[in-house]
This record gives C-alpha cells, structure tokens and sequence, in this order.
C-alpha cells in the first residue's frame, strides 16, 4: 500500500467517481490512477468501488470505511510536512501572549486553532492578565506580544496597531421598562441600578466618563471581572448590565436583551501591542501573519511602522504610542 494510491483513491471520490477529472486535478494520467487502484484493491483482497460496466459509480461498503481512513492518512501527511516546513523556516520555538479578557473572546481562539494547523511546531502560551499588568509583562520582556483594549497610557517603548472595534451593549431583562423606550438614554440608564466590569478595565472607565461628562452620578452599583458575573446579576432581575458586545452571546440567555448603546459610549478598539526594544523574532511574526495577514510590520514612515486596519483594509495607520 502507497500514499500516492490512497491519495489517488481519494482525488477519484473527490471527483465523483470520474477518474479523468481526477487525473486532470493530480496532474498525472488517467491509466496510471486506474492501475493504481487496481493494485491497492488486488493488495487488500476486496473490491473498493461499484461499476456500472467500467464506469465508477460509489464505493461498496469496504470502499467507504477505507477511504474515510485513507482522509485520515492524508491529512496526518500533510501535517508532517507542515512540521517539517516549520523545522526547516525555524518557525519552531514559543510564543508568549499576554491578553485582556475581550481579545480572549474574541479574537484568540479562531487563531489559536489555525495556528495548530498551520504551524504545528509552534508552541503558543496565553496569559489573561489585567492591563497594567499585561503592560509591565510586555516591557520587561516576559511576554512577547499583547493582544489588548486600546491603552490608556502611554509607553515610549511600545507600539498599538488597532485590529477590531467594539461597542458597548445594555443587557437588560426582556420585561424590563427600558426596553419599551424608543431610544435609550443616559438618563434613563440612571435610573436603575447597573453592574459592569471592575475599574480597571477601560470599558468601566470609559462608562464613568461618560456619565461624568454628562454631569450624571454612574449608576455602576455592582462591579466584577467577570462578564458571567454581570449576566448572571441581570439574570436574576437585580441590576442592568453593560458588557462589550463579545460579552453577550443571545443564544445563552434566552430572557435578556441587549441594547445598542454606542450612541452613547464611544466605541473602543483593540490590537496588537509589540515592544520597541527589538524587532519581532519569526516565531511571534509568523503567529502575528495568522493572526492578521494584512498586517504589515515592516512598512516604514517616518520611523513608525504602518498597519492597515482590521476593519478597514484600505485604510494605513501609524501604531499608537502606547504607555
């Protein structure tokens, strides 16, 4: 048994039984796919497809089990080659990432898993830290990139390149008066006691100021780390919610609402933030490729370097000097 037969026998149900069409896709000819096969079936003892005449038609029932292996095979081939590509770009070592909790939800995962497709030898460790934190790990050196909310500060030595916007929700009881009102406003907002995120996050800050602003007392009566905590109050009827939108997830709360409220809190951005100190070594610079292909870290322009933006492809950015 060969892997160029089973690669054949499953480029033929690829192409529905047309072992032409199959021959054309390998680049090969429609005799040496035939033969192959014959050999693999006269190998195993059994008769793979069903044939009307010479025509393929289906697999028989050993046919479908071995091919369904046969995938199996392929794509476990096909991860050899990507770990010895990786082995051979030096792309094997270790990426420390340190995030904030919106940019684990939303952002992370999704790369995480093309990551373990895509280069196998790298190995990725996540730290959920809060920002100040998640700061100092960046500037002294024991994280090697951070995926976090718009800082608040600045810090010569790092760099900001903003990949995604996000809006704040009111997550409300579905009975609640407040959704009755044709549009919500920070004065009606007031008038009910709220829970969102504790004050170090920026969301909380940027809440406060708003209501500062307005010359409103915030209505932040409760305040936690966890969007679960702020859901699970609202839930229970005790208090209004405001969460990023990555926060609330409809399908898991069926009896709450969310409000869009970004007409009245700004939206806020998150992104990738890198020390100045060194360039990028190619195990964060491949990761970062999965992360945002359209990233482009070594454009220069005036010193800094220039990013496009997630949500705005045409759109070239300076990074934001972050504290």
């Amino acid at each position: 048994m060969k892997l160029r037969q089973l690669a054949y026998l499953h480029e033929v149900v690829q192409q529905s039984f047309n072992i032409s069409a199959a021959a054309n896709a390998l680049f090969t000819s429609q005799s040496g796919i035939s033969r192959q096969l014959q050999e693999l079936a006269d190998e195993l003892g059994i008769e793979i497809f069903q044939r009307h005449g010479k025509r393929l038609i289906g697999l028989t029932k050993a046919g479908e089990e071995i091919t369904a292996v046969a995938l199996e095979v392929i794509r476990d081939t096909e991860r050899i080659r990507r770990i010895a590509d990786a082995h051979r770009r030096g792309q094997l070592g270790e990426v420390v990432i340190v995030a904030t909790r919106h940019a684990v939800a939303s952002q992370l995962h999704e790369t995480i898993v093309r990551c373990r497709n895509e280069l196998p030898a790298l190995q990725v460790r996540i730290n959920q830290e809060e920002p100040a934190i998640a700061f100092a790990m960046l500037r002294e050196g024991s994280a090697d990139l951070g995926l976090l909310t718009e800082p608040t500060e600045q810090f010569q030595d790092l760099a900001y390149y903003p990949l995604t916007e996000w809006r704040m929700l009111l997550v409300t009881p579905k009975s609640h008066p407040i959704c009755n009102l044709p549009l919500v406003t920070l004065e009606a907002i007031t008038g009910y006691p709220c829970c969102s995120f504790e004050r170090s996050a920026l969301s909380r800050q940027v809440i406060d100021q708003t209501f500062a602003s307005a010359r409103l007392k915030s209505p932040i009566t409760f305040s936690f780390n966890s969007s679960a905590n702020i859901l699970q109050y609202v839930e229970t009827g005790v208090c209004l919610g405001l969460v990023g939108e990555v926060s609330f997830i409809p399908a898991y709360h069926p009896n709450l609402r969310a409000i869009d409220v970004s007409h009245l809190f700004r939206t806020l951005t998150s992104g990738l933030v890198l020390s100045r100190k060194a360039p990028p070594s190619d195990s964060v610079r491949a990761f970062i490729h999965i992360l945002e292909p359209n990233l482009n870290l070594d454009q220069q322009d005036d010193g800094l370097s220039k990013v496009q933006a997630f949500l705005h492809p045409a759109t070239s950015l300076h990074p934001t000097m972050t504290e």
